[in-house]
């Protein structure tokens, strides 16, 4: 289909498409991707409508190109219109989620693999002939990845023996779709289990949209139920999704996808190198990937034969995107499933509270895993009072979990010591005068971090900034600096001075940047490399090590104040998740959980096993709290250079907000306020809270509000619909 002028949305912050030109010849249907001028850039769009407006007094821009790049099907452009107008996002910004490797809208480049050179008949390393062993059993050529996981060994091994030519690279020629193995190792089910994958497939073989929550105890075999459904999905010829809340979760993952499915998944995520992003768009896009693994922004890949998508770890708020366009990928990926009318699954061992009131308002079905797979049984959870316990100043880790690390170091068993708190000690001050080390760009302390292998420092963990530690008090120059708090290098310090010969790994962001190091740390301790390891909340779910035996929480009781309506609720989350890490094979396995408040309900419902009984009572306070899920929510941040500016700007929307809504009973406005970290990335920050009856079309009322009068430059207005982050 062509017309004289065509309106193309461009992947930027504007609200609304732009007329061009179709040049003479060139054929177009909804969804092409084209390059046009754009001020005095190119730009890739997509043709949105036919509908010209004609404009014949102003001199319209011609189409440059048609990309090659797949079309856009048609659900994709529904799916975008609809998040653009649940987020208020602008639909620009939404389309570029979708189109954001500009390379992969390009003619594609050949893809490379490597095949066995000559020179691999030399002598070589252990790990260098474990590569050749698992090469010499293919004809054809594979990629890096595919060859690290054949061979076990890491992808810094392949890519040393291709510089050496030890391994020769040759062009991938693709395989057809039907060539493609669908069938998963054998694994013997509990009826349980097996009941569950019976559900699955059937929804999956309906071809329609449902929702259904696999709601199994860590260690159940959730992983083992849902692969039985991708390979129902992908026996009908369908591409199958399943989003993880962070990368740093795909490298084990991808191991089992690749043992159970004989190919490599087709990944996502913002650890890609540019080629593969460029490649793996093209693949999903055209319909050669059929089982995509990745973090949320997955979710906005174009799709054209969708058939099942999987929300792993669906409770988890790391699936809340909180910059650019701002969405909760699990409430998106409902969206987009209904909008294809497929099934989605959401799976977790402590499913969020508003999934719970979905199942309970009969929107999602229920499948219920009772029992750990195999001879496993869930871990036995203490909690140690810390009040009782004198500790020493300096020292964090009570004298029972001391007792018990001890032991499993002596049972030659692996134990995990949890913090969710980087660096050596989240707070600096002087004893002298009392001068708090504070980051100039934010409202919050500078976290001092004692690395191995550097010098001290102190940075902030919002913005980024650090500082070289010093001696001298800055204010009154004594020495008398002192770090307060522990953080998890802390604890290495502490492990190290009461089990010397123990092996310890540490796991944060600080030391894990990539999913490369991620994927080192996780097989370093699958070989029984670590006897402790001590890290923060991306170690805490996921992973499975069958000889972890022992789960100490240092300071459980962190994230549960605070003015968060959802502390609770994520503490318990949380706690759960890392307290199921252990005894999850033959061994049996022991949480300690230390905290300074067991009588608050999180820890009694952890020692006690009592999940429901939780949730009952969490949501009886939000509904009468009057908030989700059985309110609407949305937070409006208003925020630039100047407090003043900021906080009279934020007054006086308010101000618009209750004239527009004075005869609305339905709708409340709370604020503004100075946010809790008022100063963030040099910008001050207000903070309104609007809570509207379920029945209110809350966007449509923020948008009316937001008509009314245009901010001047300075000052940005945020809107976040389903507020995760109060900070």
């Amino acid at each position: 289909m062509t017309d004289k002028n065509v309106q193309i949305l461009l992947p930027k912050p504007f609200d609304i498409p732009f007329e061009y030109a179709v040049p003479e010849g060139m054929m177009l249907a909804v969804g092409d991707v084209v390059k046009v001028p754009f001020g005095n850039q190119k730009s890739y769009g997509v043709v949105w409508s036919f509908q010209s407006q004609q404009l014949e007094n102003k001199k319209i821009k011609t189409v440059l190109e048609k990309s090659d790049a797949p079309t856009l099907p048609e659900n994709t452009l529904k799916f975008i219109h609809w998040v653009a107008d649940y987020t208020l996002a602008p639909i620009g910004s939404v389309l570029a989620q979708v189109i954001s490797v500009d390379a992969a809208l390009e003619l594609p480049a050949p893809k490379i693999g490597y095949v066995l050179g000559e020179a691999a008949n030399t002598k070589i390393t252990a790990k260098r002939q474990q590569v050749v062993d698992a090469l010499e059993k293919v004809n054809k050529p594979l990629r890096v990845q595919e060859i690290a996981l054949r061979a076990g060994v890491s992808d810094a091994v392949v890519r040393a023996m291709a510089q050496k030519e030890l391994l020769l690279a040759k062009e991938i020629v693709e395989e057809a779709i039907s060539d493609i193995h669908h069938e998963t190792k054998q694994v013997d089910l509990s009826s349980e289990q097996q009941a569950a994958v019976d559900a699955l497939r059937k929804n999956v073989q309906a071809n329609n949209y449902s929702a259904t929550v696999l709601d199994g105890i860590t260690g159940s075999g959730k992983t083992e139920v849902y692969f039985h459904a991708i390979v129902k999905a992908m026996e009908m010829g369908k591409q199958a999704l399943i989003l993880l809340p962070e990368i740093n979760l795909t490298s084990q993952l991808i191991q089992r996808f690749y043992e159970h499915f004989g190919f490599l998944p087709t990944s996502w995520h913002s650890g890609l190198t540019p080629a593969q992003r460029r490649d793996n768009w093209r693949d999903i896009a055209s319909g050669k990937a059929r089982l995509i693994i990745g973090a949320r922004s997955a979710l906005f890949m174009p799709f054209p034969d969708l058939g099942l998508v999987i929300v792993d770890e669906e409770h988890e708020s790391a699936f809340k995107q909180e910059d650019g366009v701002i969405y909760q990928a699990r409430d998106m990926a409902v969206a987009r499933a209904f909008i294809e009318n497929i099934p989605i699954v959401l799976v977790s061992a402590s499913p969020s509270l508003e999934t719970i009131h979905n199942i309970e308002c009969g929107k999602y079905q229920a499948i219920h895993l009772h029992a750990r797979h195999g001879t496993a049984i869930l871990p036995e959870i203490e909690v140690v009072d810390m009040r009782k316990e004198k500790l020493p100043a300096k020292y964090f880790i009570s004298q029972r979990l001391k007792e018990l690390l001890s032991q499993n170091l002596a049972k030659k068993q692996q134990s995990l010591l949890y913090l969710n708190r980087r660096g050596y000690a989240p707070l600096t001050l002087c004893r002298t005068c009392g001068y708090r080390f504070q980051c100039p760009n934010c409202t919050s302390w500078l976290v001092l971090h004692h690395p191995p292998y550097k010098a001290d420092y102190l940075q902030c963990h919002h913005c980024g900034y650090s500082q070289p530690s010093v001696e001298n008090c800055p204010e009154c120059k004594s020495q008398t600096l002192a770090p307060c708090g522990p953080g998890v290098e802390r604890l290495v310090e502490e492990v190290k001075e009461f089990l010397p010969n123990a092996r310890i790994e540490m796991m944060t962001s600080d030391n894990v940047a990539n999913l490369q190091h991620a994927k080192e740390a996780v097989e370093k301790i699958e070989k029984g490399e670590v006897d402790i390891i001590i890290g923060t909340q991306m170690i805490a779910k996921g992973y499975h090590f069958p000889n972890l035996t022992l789960v100490g929480v240092v300071d459980a009781d962190l994230g549960l104040e605070g003015g968060d309506m959802r502390a609770a609720e994520r503490c318990y989350q949380l706690l759960h998740q890392v307290s199921g890490r252990a005894g999850r094979h033959e061994l049996k396995g022991k949480a300690v959980l230390q905290t300074y408040m067991p009588e608050n309900m999180v820890m009694q419902a952890l020692a006690s096993n009592d999940r429901d009984d939780f949730n009952h009572k969490e949501l009886q306070r939000r509904q009468y709290s009057h908030i989700p899920p059985y309110t609407k929510m949305a937070a409006i941040i208003v925020s630039g250079k100047n407090e003043g500016e900021v906080s009279a700007l934020a007054k006086q929307w308010v101000r618009n907000a209750l004239n527009l809504s004075k005869n609305n009973n339905k709708i409340k406005i709370l604020g503004p306020a100075p946010a809790p970290i008022l100063l963030l990335r040099s910008n001050y920050r207000y903070r309104i809270l609007v809570i509207a009856d379920r029945d209110i079309n809350l966007q449509q009322a923020i948008k009316s509000w937001l008509s009314v009068s245009k901010p001047p430059s300075s000052v940005k207005i945020k809107v976040d619909i389903d507020p995760y982050s109060f900070y």
